[in-house]
């Protein structure tokens, strides 16, 4: 029986590892674009649709993989409250760690990153827009977190570095749809989201806040860098 529920484990971590790249290869296709002048004005924007789509798809995918994959659901942090400041404020310092990467990534390619923008393929600071992103935090969340690196550090009883690392990476390729420079952006904050799962008692509430605000920093401040 034990044997049946670790195969069960590792075929939902296989499974659950690209969901949101892959949601976003099939959504580009079917959803993309910019939306077209004097469109009727109760209209979504096409990526605005896009977005909530695949917020609703990314949280169906986390509930599910919560339900067949072990998960510790406990959202009162046994270490204090003190890691939900310390959420909130890694959440508003990860945009600026994403563009020292970003900066670095470049230097060493002998070019220069002029400042932070939001990328052309995300939406605008709309209410739909801030709500789809604190959902996909919430199921990335889910999924990286609460899922994978209980699954790889308790189940699989991977040593906590190894689990950290190698999600955090998992997540960072879950966002190559924006280029490689975003997946190695992510991959850092992937590594805080992580830190902060751990040393909060293993609560996912925790990275989930730290990620929900880091989104709607993103959203609602960083303005949208246009097609070239």
């Amino acid at each position: 029986m034990s044997t049946r529920t670790l195969c069960l484990s590792v075929l939902v971590l296989l499974c659950a590892a690209f969901p949101a790249q892959a949601f976003r290869l099939t959504l580009s296709g079917v959803l993309g674009g910019t939306g077209a002048r004097g469109a009727a004005p109760r209209r979504l924007d096409p990526v605005v649709r896009g977005q909530l789509v695949f917020a609703v798809a990314l949280m169906a995918m986390a509930a599910l993989v919560a339900t067949l994959a072990p998960m510790r659901w406990d959202l009162s942090s046994p270490v204090g409250w003190r890691w939900y400041a310390a959420a909130v404020a890694f959440g508003c310092l990860a945009p600026v760690l994403e563009w020292a990467t970003g900066a670095a990534w470049l230097a060493v390619r002998h070019r220069r990153l002029a400042g932070i923008a939001l990328h052309r393929l995300a939406g605008g600071g709309s209410v739909w827009v801030v709500l789809a992103a604190v959902g996909v935090a919430a199921a990335e969340e889910v999924l990286f977190r609460g899922v994978g690196l209980h699954l790889l550090g308790v189940v699989l009883g991977w040593p906590a570095a190894a689990a950290l690392l190698v999600t955090a990476v998992v997540y960072g390729l879950n966002h190559l749809y924006f280029g490689a420079m975003t997946v190695a952006q992510k991959t850092l904050t992937g590594i805080g989201f992580g830190l902060l799962y751990l040393l909060g008692g293993d609560n996912v509430l925790v990275p989930m806040v730290a990620h929900a605000v880091q989104n709607v920093v993103v959203l609602t401040v960083l303005r949208r860098r246009e097609p070239s």
